[in-house]
């Protein structure tokens, strides 16, 4: 009874950090709208520039410059964010700019402290212009050696911290919470897991400092530096509350020595502390960028806690493994595994569902995941996963059968896989999702009785694409008698008007036409309008996903 009323407790407070919690953040900037736009054609030069972004960007570490074919500067050096609308930079230019190319080299912040960066190139008259000084890009943040490594450790502590004391209050058996050797095992690894938490959590600032600023680390130990991280980014903010619960638990941490009652009750207040450590990781993960940011979060959280509980109470078993060459402590040894065995059944399920819930909101189709790098980590997570599984399912008849033959390489195995998935899990976090290069766009459908549409955006990204549209009857053949087809592009996400071009016949059946469209990153209808020769009308709509890159 006393598990079930502590068990609730924890929930209701994890609940309370869920509802409760100061505001939430957003992940991954990218380009919806620049004016001018990519490779635009202007008739005369613009008083400014201005580039919108899909979220609020940072206040710091962010620039808007503009040069001409000679590389000189041409903008006013006034560059920042708008003060009324945060998601755009802007750049006042020198007045009478004359006819030819020119290059706008942006960088900015996204708020989970990712920088992005690149060139957008436009040219002022209609004369060809000589625009091979301009080459448009965007580039993101590619997690480095030393992101991976000090997040894969606050991982992997935060996980070893929180599952370590789950497995203590909820899993290891009463009979031997008072054995030495069982006692001098949970501190020792606790210990060790608090104090990488905390070297990791102190090394993230510095870390951010070079991520966001582009210094390396030998530059970055600066008041100044850290004073404006601290004062003006979403990480300086997380990081404080980070640091307040880390002086907290380091004063709990200290009295875990103490009698069993008082121990439960410092140790269960050691739990949700950690857990609320584990919660500000998901303020900053691509779920906060959704539209319904307290499911998103609240599910990639779930999925985090669960997979901290599985890894960490898997370390108690591996640390614990001598138990089972004793006579006397065998049992208990075997007892903890049927234990968590009720437990893991719901953490696998938990992980299932809220995996499946956040590949959902990020993968926006299957080829995602074999063509983009944001996919490929994925799959192999997943795969892992499923291996994980399988090792799981190894240890759980072996505790029913009571049988130890092979525990130890199927424990081990299992912790190590666990391990690598969350070094996965670190690299996708910082990787763009899916959804900002969905790939190629290719639908159809079947519209008269059978007669088939089929619609081709390529690269299906903001700027040049190539629309492609085929007529089929229902017998498959190419439809001939076409004396017009017509397509009206509509933006989902925000108010642009329509626009509407003519396609070319390349072959029966088949027509084609290259443009700038596709204007702004998100979602977008593409009406196709069909008129035969015999003036019947073919309608059909497709909402296309258009990534920003």
């Amino acid at each position: 009874m006393n598990i079930k009323i502590n068990f609730s407790m924890f929930m209701v407070i994890i609940s309370l950090f869920l509802f409760l919690f100061p505001s939430t953040f957003s992940a991954h900037a990218y380009i919806q709208k620049s004016t001018p736009s990519e490779d635009a054609i202007l008739k005369k030069a613009p008083n400014e520039v201005t580039i919108q972004f899909n979220e609020p960007i940072q206040p710091e570490f962010n620039s808007i410059k503009v040069f001409d074919f000679d590389g000189n500067r041409v903008d006013k050096e006034d560059g920042g964010i708008d003060r009324n609308q945060p998601t755009i930079l802007k750049s006042g230019l020198k007045k009478d700019l004359p006819n030819g190319t020119y290059r706008i080299k942006w960088k900015a912040v996204s708020s989970d402290g990712h920088p992005v960066q690149g060139v957008i190139g436009f040219q002022v008259g209609d004369e060809i212009q000589d625009s091979s000084f301009v080459h448009n890009e965007t580039k993101g943040y590619t997690p480095k050696a030393d992101l991976i490594i000090i997040r894969w450790l606050q991982y992997l502590s935060n996980a070893c911290y929180v599952g370590l004391l789950f497995f203590y209050l909820l899993v290891l058996p009463k009979a031997i919470r008072g054995n030495k050797f069982v006692d001098k095992i949970f501190l020792k690894l606790i210990h060790t897991s608090f104090v990488v938490l905390f070297l990791s959590i102190l090394l993230s600032l510095p870390l951010e400092a070079t991520i966001e600023s582009g210094y390396h680390w030998s530059e970055v130990f600066s008041f100044r530096l850290f004073e404006n991280i601290l004062s003006y980014t979403t990480f300086g903010q997380i990081w404080i509350f980070q640091a307040a619960i880390l002086l907290m638990l380091a004063l709990l941490t200290s009295f875990n020595r103490n009698a069993i009652s008082t121990k439960r009750i410092i140790l269960s207040v050691c739990f949700c502390l950690g857990t609320a450590l584990l919660f500000t990781k998901s303020l900053t993960s691509h779920a906060s960028s959704q539209t319904n940011q307290l499911l998103s979060i609240s599910m990639d959280f779930l999925h985090l806690f669960s997979a901290s509980l599985w890894i960490g109470c898997l370390i108690g078993f591996v640390g614990l493994l001598p138990l089972r060459k004793n006579t006397e402590t065998k049992q208990y040894y075997i007892q903890m595994i049927k234990r968590f065995s009720k437990w893991g059944i719901l953490l696998v399920l938990l992980l299932t569902f809220t995996g499946v819930f956040g590949s959902l909101l990020h993968i926006p189709n299957l080829s995602a995941l074999v063509r983009t790098d944001y996919g490929k980590v994925l799959s192999i997570k997943v795969i892992l996963f499923l291996v994980m599984l399988l090792l799981a399912a190894v240890n759980f008849v072996n505790g029913i059968r009571e049988k130890d033959k092979g525990l130890v390489a199927s424990m081990w195995g299992e912790l190590s896989t666990g391990l690598v998935i969350l070094i996965l899990t670190v690299v996708l976090t910082n990787l763009p999702t899916a959804m900002s290069s969905p790939g190629p766009f290719k639908e159809t459908n079947t519209v008269n009785k059978g007669t088939k549409v089929t619609l081709m955006a390529t690269p299906n990204i903001v700027g040049e694409n190539l629309f492609e549209v085929t007529l089929k009857d229902r017998q498959g053949q190419p439809i001939k008698d076409i004396e017009q087809i017509h397509l009206t592009f509509t933006m989902l996400d925000m108010d642009m008007g329509k626009e509407t071009i003519n396609l070319t016949k390349e072959a029966d059946g088949k027509y084609k036409e290259n443009g700038l469209h596709f204007s702004m990153a998100g979602n977008w209808n593409v009406h196709v309008h069909v008129l035969t020769k015999s003036l019947e009308s073919i309608d059909t709509d497709f909402r296309c996903l258009v990534g920003s890159k």
